[in-house]
């Protein structure tokens, strides 16, 4: 009897230690100030519809925004300066084999990358950039990825001696000028500024992974989360994460009035109008499952066309970086 109410008053402390460990860990998820990046970006829509409506708030997240430079989101992430932001999955594929310290357990919409020609070019389709030249803001530029990613699918050398197609870097802005002055035969650009130049200009889209049929129901852009800021406070970025998830269902459903408030408080560049149109375009239905066959796809992509290196193990990357967090509905749709 002794031993039996040693074993229970041993099993009474442990009880106890671990009730404490947890109101201590809640309590330092109540104290944590979550950090969440953003850019003008239309894409980043869910993050500043979720702050105006209040939504982070409803979900009793503290939270502050961080505006996210150009080229700035991989270093921010890294060094913690950021929690989570949305971005492009192509552009995340090789800095995660490098070890980049986020997991993906949200992907957001789909639709909203292009390649433009001239409207008085001869090129038609695809087929006829061979041979052409292609304007990117950078060899990682997310736009320009996706070309090469097209295009290698379609049987192009994309890369290397003797490319079916040769490159030329200018910054993003100064892309349809180039394109319109004839430096380039086509330019790769995300919307909001590949529809600007469309409207503006009179380009044709020559790609766009919004309407064709093998890219179009695949979700182009995701929310990556630093994996120590999930494992150290999950109930946070699942609160981070269905705030963002109502926004996105706002953003569907009323892409007219979020266009306007993005207007409203100058977190989008451009017509509200013209914005509203392309947001109606994108698939914001935002989903936890459909970041796998998304992360999936494009890293046996990149690793096929060389942007990976072959003896990248891509199902394990695969399975170190899709998360599935407690708490986050799979879908509000």
């Amino acid at each position: 009897m002794k031993r039996v109410l040693g074993v229970l008053a041993l099993m009474a402390v442990l009880l106890a230690v671990l009730a404490c460990k947890k109101k201590e860990a809640e309590k330092a998820e109540d104290d944590y100030v979550f950090k969440i990046g953003f850019t003008m970006s239309l894409c980043n829509a869910p993050v500043h519809i979720a702050a105006e409506k209040g939504y982070y708030d409803e979900e009793g997240l503290k939270w502050e925004t961080i505006n996210v430079g150009d080229g700035e989101a991989m270093n921010l992430l890294t060094n913690g300066s950021v929690d989570g932001l949305i971005t492009l999955m192509i552009g995340l594929i090789h800095p995660l084999s490098n070890g980049l310290p986020v997991q993906i357990p949200l992907a957001m919409h789909t639709g909203c990358i292009k390649t433009l020609v001239r409207g008085d070019s001869n090129i038609q389709t695809f087929a006829d950039l061979k041979g052409k030249t292609i304007g990117g803001a950078s060899p990682g530029a997310s736009a320009l990825l996706f070309a090469k990613r097209y295009l290698a699918d379609k049987g192009f050398k994309v890369d290397g001696e003797n490319a079916d197609v040769e490159y030329i870097y200018q910054s993003a802005g100064e892309l349809p000028l180039l394109l319109e002055r004839g430096g380039v035969d086509a330019i790769a650009l995300t919307d909001p500024s590949a529809q600007i130049a469309q409207d503006a200009r009179g380009f044709r889209a020559i790609i766009d992974n919004g309407v064709d049929e093998n890219y179009k129901d695949e979700f182009c852009c995701v929310i990556p989360v630093r994996t120590e800021t999930i494992k150290t406070y999950p109930l946070s970025t699942a609160k981070f994460l269905r705030a963002v998830q109502k926004a996105a269902k706002f953003v569907q459903e009323h892409p007219g009035e979020a266009a306007q408030i993005l207007a409203d408080t100058k977190r989008a560049a451009g017509d509200p109008l013209v914005n509203g149109r392309i947001l109606k375009t994108f698939n914001y239905r935002a989903s936890v499952s459909q970041a796998l066959p998304a992360l999936e796809r494009n890293a046996k992509d990149m690793r096929n066309i060389g942007i990976l290196k072959a003896e990248v193990d891509v199902d394990k990357l695969v399975k170190d970086v899709y998360v599935v967090v407690p708490g986050v509905p799979d879908s509000l749709f």
